[in-house]
């Protein structure tokens, strides 16, 4: 057996809520996995996969609590009930590296992130460093760090940047790339600590019908990551459409 718990304070809660209510798209759990009664830890893969079980099994909880009660209302008796596939779950898990993990829009030399323009016609929708102005000039070509980042990474089971900062809809954070890639260090700094000691495993998104919205368009994912100086392992879940 395994000695897991959920990790809960004033803290985690409301960067939480924060996250939600500016508009992000990612479902955190965060856990704890201690040794258990027999003084036993799991191995690295055993413990990322009941991480993604209880995190799995969380979203599948409020999907159908929360859907229960809009067909209820509306009188709908097709809304599909959510339940984890363990087959396809268990044994599905990918370990990834940090690049992988991040996608293209985070610089690793650099150590700084690359965020969308908000403002005038010739850069909105173009990328920049966050702590450099928002000009013609100072344009990321994300078009050839994009390709480079598929060539590496053909069966793309990361991305979390893109998932973290450009949900359908945006994020309520007003149009300064400045303020937008600080959320996004503190964002990574509060969960991750120091990145370079991260582990990432990545996990199948065909295991639950949550997953379902995001193939529509916008992307599904599912990643567990184990933050060495918090001992958090955490849970990560996005699947969105417009």
């Amino acid at each position: 057996m395994v000695n897991i718990k959920t990790i809960t304070n004033y803290e985690l809660n409301e960067r939480l809520e924060i996250h939600e209510k500016i508009g992000g798209a990612l479902r955190i759990s965060v856990f704890e996995i201690n040794k258990n009664y027999k003084g036993q830890e799991p191995g690295e893969y055993l413990a990322h996969m009941i991480t993604a079980r209880q995190t799995l099994e969380k979203q599948n909880f409020e999907w159908n609590f929360n859907f229960n009660k809009v067909s209820a209302k509306n009188q709908r008796k097709n809304i599909p009930y959510a339940q984890t596939d363990f087959d396809k779950l268990d044994s599905s898990g990918q370990k990834i590296d940090l690049c992988h993990f991040l996608g293209p829009y985070y610089d690793l030399k650099e150590k700084k992130t690359i965020i969308r323009g908000q403002l005038g016609n010739d850069t909105l929708n173009s990328y920049f460093y966050y702590d450099q102005d928002e000009i013609v000039k100072n344009k990321v070509d994300m078009n050839k760090l994009s390709i480079n980042y598929r060539d590496l990474y053909p069966e793309n089971k990361g991305c979390f940047i893109n998932a973290l900062m450009e949900p359908p809809y945006n994020l309520h954070l007003g149009k300064e790339i400045l303020r937008r890639g600080k959320y996004l260090l503190d964002f990574l700094d509060y969960f991750f600590s120091d990145i370079n000691e991260i582990t990432i495993y990545a996990w199948d998104t065909n295991c639950s019908v949550i997953f379902d919205a995001g193939k529509e368009w916008w992307g599904s994912y599912f990643w567990t990551v184990y933050n060495p100086t918090k001992n958090w392992y955490i849970g990560i879940i996005a699947s969105e459409t417009d």
